[in-house]
């Protein structure tokens, strides 16, 4: 019986692709390969690596709310922290630009899960905490609305 796949290095090359990397291309920690500084000015990412795509958001408290979503999604009444980082590299971009990684704490306020970074058009931690809180209570008021 024939396998139930077929190769596709022999596809690609018979259809023209190329099947080894382009040696031009930038070499970052993620993968926001285009200029996304001046284009997105608030996203979220779950890790940074060559496969994560970045969850773009039209304003600040849009990006607030899939936090707390994302918080409540992994417990619902555990902390998190927000750590100030400077991991983040874009293309075309040199050095590393400021943004915040979002820690899930234990029942011990220790560490536990990184639920993501968040990008904040290069500004830090000061600018999310305020508004933070407010998606908290709205969220929170939502969910007691639903519930009654």
């Amino acid at each position: 019986m024939r396998p139930p796949w077929f190769e596709a290095r022999a596809a690609l090359a018979a259809a023209g692709f190329s099947l080894t990397p382009d040696p031009d291309a930038p070499v970052t920690g993620s993968i926001w390969t285009q200029p996304m500084i001046d284009l997105a000015s608030y996203a979220f990412l779950t890790r940074i690596d060559a496969t994560t795509k970045p969850t773009v958001f039209p304003d600040l408290h849009h990006l607030a709310r899939h936090i707390e979503r994302r918080r409540l999604d992994a417990g619902a009444d555990r902390a998190i922290q927000l750590e100030e980082v400077e991991d983040l590299q874009f293309a075309g971009q040199p050095g590393l630009h400021t943004g915040v990684q979002v820690w899930l704490l234990d029942m011990a306020h220790e560490r536990e899960t990184s639920l993501g970074y968040a990008w904040l058009r290069g500004e830090g931690r000061e600018r999310l905490e305020p508004v933070l809180r407010i998606a908290r209570r709205d969220l929170g008021e939502r969910q007691q609305a639903v519930a009654a």
